[in-house]
């Protein structure tokens, strides 16, 4: 649990604020607190397990503040992890710069890369890269689609790896960060990621993959409440940030 005691140490370190407003869409969670800031958050995959809501848990979100969502990081209930990274990154947002999603092109290029989570728009972007990919995903299927649990096999055999934050969800993290450690790197994809680029880099991700915001917000979270992907909305720009 270090790395998600780190997470929650972190939040309670910044300025805390009330929730004015969180929505929690089908690709993607979105919080606005009173003081402006805002987040988006990460939603685990309605395919692998639907999409429950409790009332104990509407209850909590509803009353909560950023840094009191934020500790629910640790949380394995879909509801409370969505809240939570969307609070994580409102709390510790990226700072400006990156690079553009096509200046990573030539690095993998020819090589083989192990994409744990299927993320279409994602993966559309590294085959017309001219990525070797293989995707470790229970519920997809395809003649580069594999089981997860042959992922730890998989990143092995890669030389790069390509995480969706559901992978600390999962612990996929965590748990294979001596695998990722020794690949040419390793891409942690968001929403929902905090910038805490010492502590990824300790679990071997070498480049962080996070929306920025260009458009106007309250579009946005109007987009994500009807069940828009951050991926496809024209308000958000996605950047890559060196992770070491």
């Amino acid at each position: 649990m270090g790395f998600f005691e780190e997470v929650v140490n972190a939040a309670r370190a910044c300025e805390d604020a009330a929730v004015k407003s969180l929505v929690l869409g089908w690709h993607s969670s979105v919080i606005v607190a009173a003081d402006g800031r805002w987040g988006l958050g990460c939603v685990p995959d309605s395919l692998k397990e639907p999409h429950r809501a409790r009332e104990e848990h509407t209850a909590l979100l509803l009353g909560g503040s950023l840094v009191r969502l934020a500790e629910l990081i640790v949380s394995p209930f879909p509801q409370e992890f969505a809240a939570a990274t969307a609070a994580c990154a409102a709390l510790m947002p990226f700072p400006d710069g990156g690079f553009r999603m096509d200046a990573v092109l030539p690095c993998a290029r020819g090589d083989k890369v192990a994409v744990l989570g299927y993320e279409r728009e994602a993966l559309s972007l590294m085959r017309d890269w001219g990525w070797k990919t293989a995707v470790f995903d229970d519920l997809r299927r395809g003649p580069d689609c594999f089981p997860q649990n042959e992922f730890p096999a998989g990143a092995r055999s890669a030389d790069w790896v390509w995480l969706t934050f559901e992978a600390a969800r999962d612990r996929w993290l965590p748990s294979t960060a001596d695998i990722l450690k020794e690949k040419k790197g390793c891409f942690l994809q968001g929403p929902g990621l905090p910038w805490l680029r010492e502590s990824f880099a300790a679990l071997g991700v070498t480049h962080l993959v996070a929306p920025r915001m260009t458009g106007d917000a309250e579009t946005l979270r109007a987009r994500i409440a009807v069940g828009g992907s951050p991926w496809l909305s024209p308000e958000v720009e996605w950047r890559i940030y060196p992770g070491q």
